[in-house]
């Protein structure tokens, strides 16, 4: 059973109403930890720009205060996802009676790469410009070398007539043949000793480009549902979920839950837990 929920009855509503007065004191009380500041920062053209970050570090800390001071709930150690959906989050957790409750509060935000606005940037572009140039020069001429090569030696071994498909049937066939062909490139290859040069040369300057790139956080600081979240929507999001446990032992549990059938003590205990929630978001801000 999801928080919040479309039943009608009197403690289904009473629950929706303990989620609204969460859900907004979590709002009020994440807002601050999501205060952007102005940065400068470099776009590939070199140009230098402003833009705008918050602190993840800042949420992290929220979520380790709120979660402390919870009393009668375990709690999750808070996750981080990045790459497609990037996320900060927490889950918290009961078994109330025949009850398990589930607690979810995330943020899902935006993550984009900058460059620092440092002159090394330009810099270290151009060189790897040049690298590049200089590369496609020898790699021509290191080409077509080799391709005589191959075709000499092919030659030689009088394999220079069939043709493709047939060609491709002798190499699977012959592993020796694959070898001397691949000696024959290897040579080509010796020729051309800057080529490696400039590899491991290109490779560490790339490294050093990554080293110059900041990451700026950015999100709208409203309220989203479980679905905007799954369509990757930035965000803050709080839901709960009741599910009846089947095997205690197993930890097994049934997502429906007959309201109908719960106790009167279990909802009093379980509006206990929300309202603990409420009390402690409540201290945060």
């Amino acid at each position: 059973m999801r928080i919040p929920n479309n039943e009608n009855d009197d403690f289904s509503k009473k629950l929706n109403g303990y989620y609204a007065d969460i859900e907004n004191i979590y709002l009020e009380s994440m807002k601050p930890h999501l205060t952007t500041r102005e940065v400068d920062v470099m776009l590939q053209d070199g140009t230098i720009t402003k833009s705008t970050t918050f602190d993840p570090e800042s949420v992290i800390g929220f979520y380790q205060s709120f979660l402390k001071n919870l009393k009668n709930w375990e709690v999750s150690n808070i996750q981080e996802t990045t790459g497609e959906s990037n996320r900060i989050y927490c889950q918290i957790s009961t078994i109330l009676d025949n009850y398990a409750i589930r607690g979810y509060f995330g943020i899902q935000f935006n993550v984009l790469p900058y460059y620092k606005p440092d002159k090394q940037v330009i810099q270290i572009q151009r060189e790897l410009f040049d690298i590049s140039v200089k590369n496609s020069t020898l790699l021509e001429s290191a080409a077509n070398i080799g391709n005589n090569a191959i075709k000499q030696e092919l030659k030689n071994m009088a394999l220079d007539e069939l043709e493709f498909e047939d060609l491709f049937e002798r190499l699977l066939q012959n592993q020796e043949l694959i070898v001397r062909l691949e000696d024959k490139i290897k040579n080509v290859e010796r020729l051309y000793p800057e080529l490696d040069g400039a590899e491991k040369k290109k490779n560490s300057l790339i490294l050093g480009l990554d080293n110059l790139i900041i990451k700026l956080y950015q999100i709208s600081p409203t309220l989203i549902d479980y679905n905007r979240l799954m369509q990757g929507e930035e965000g803050i999001i709080v839901y709960f979920d009741i599910e009846t446990k089947v095997d205690t032992k197993r930890k097994n549990s049934n997502k429906s839950v007959n309201i109908e059938r719960m106790k009167s003590p279990t909802k009093k205990k379980i509006s206990e837990l929300f309202k603990e929630i409420d009390s402690v978001l409540s201290k945060q801000r």
